[in-house]
């Protein structure tokens, strides 16, 4: 018998949203979660970057909003640090079938830290004020966001920056309970989430290490969140949504199924088709997986350079992994 659907401390469903990855939540997976009905309430695209000469646009990041495949609605992300160039992009993107916009004012890619954008702006509470206040003047009512960390060295800096985000009155936010010195490791702090949901004019979403079911009741229940936002647990087993939302985890041919959507998706979408390249773009989904293989697939896997061969790996893998 399933479990019964999660229930936030509000007494209603927890919202699911997909976390925006870069060169990972694209279109293959977008098809790859509509071809599995396995879908999130709403879907955040990987960063557009802003800068004072343009934004660049990768058409892969665009062509998830102008081709979406799922019925959800599909929030642009955005990443810059300072206001002109950003107003300017959300100009042109209001033109696109988006849901809203989000600003990234979490990653911590030392790339776009270096332009001032990312987790870089919470170094600047007052400009990152000025930011969101300029962003929400542009943007319609019921279409702003953030996604942010708790700070930069410390979450003792999380007061402030909140502080700043909440004057613009944004329609949901979603906190990756880190800092950007702690990147993807170390333990979430759920006491910074919980302070959002009190202070906050909106949704809150918690962000960060949620794989499983288990782990999303915790910190629903930590957080008293009014939703998630999770990456890298999705791409690991997309099938996490329908546990969410009461259903049963998946067989093991559901997961071989999962990983043979995803190599004959991420193949229709190659510019220059090669076996290798085909594996080299599965394994950046893969990396997320690995955990869940036995030690020689997992040995073969990196180093497989045959689309071929990698299926049969997959097949092997998916029934010898343990059930969950």
């Amino acid at each position: 018998m399933p479990p019964a659907p999660l229930m936030t401390a509000f007494g209603s469903p927890p919202l699911l949203a997909l976390a925006p990855m870069q060169d990972v939540t694209d279109l293959p997976f977008l098809r790859t979660l509509q071809r599995l009905h396995c879908l999130p309430d709403f879907i955040v695209t990987p960063y557009l970057r802003s800068t004072t000469t343009s934004c660049v646009m990768p058409d892969s990041i665009i062509r998830c909003i102008t081709d979406n495949p799922t019925p959800c609605p599909i929030w642009a992300q955005l990443a810059g640090s300072e206001v002109e160039p950003l107003l300017r992009d959300v100009a042109t993107l209001q033109k696109l079938p988006i849901a809203g916009f989000n600003l990234n004012a979490g990653c911590p890619a030392p790339l776009v830290n270096r332009h001032g954008a990312g987790a870089a702006l919470l170094k600047n509470p007052t400009h990152l004020r000025r930011i969101c206040r300029a962003m929400r003047d542009a943007i319609p009512p019921g279409r702003w966001s953030l996604k942010c960390r708790i700070g930069w060295e410390s979450s003792e800096e999380f007061p402030q920056i909140l502080e700043a985000v909440c004057s613009s009155s944004p329609d949901f936010l979603a906190i990756h309970a880190r800092t950007r010195r702690q990147l993807y490791a170390g333990t979430t702090d759920d006491a910074s989430v919980r302070l959002a949901v009190q202070l906050a004019p909106c949704p809150v979403l918690a962000n960060g290490n949620i794989t499983s079911l288990a782990e999303t009741e915790h910190r629903l229940r930590n957080t008293q969140a009014h939703g998630i936002m999770i990456g890298r647990g999705i791409v690991r087993n997309p099938y996490l949504l329908r546990e969410l939302r009461g259903g049963i985890s998946p067989s093991r041919t559901e997961m071989s199924l999962y990983y043979t959507t995803l190599l004959e998706e991420t193949g229709r979408e190659l510019s220059h088709p090669s076996p290798a390249a085909h594996c080299h773009r599965m394994k950046k989904f893969l990396s997320f997986c690995y955990a869940d293989f036995p030690p020689q697939i997992d040995y073969s896997l990196r180093r497989c350079t045959s689309p071929a061969e990698m299926e049969k790996l997959l097949l092997i893998a998916a029934n010898a992994s343990p059930s969950r």
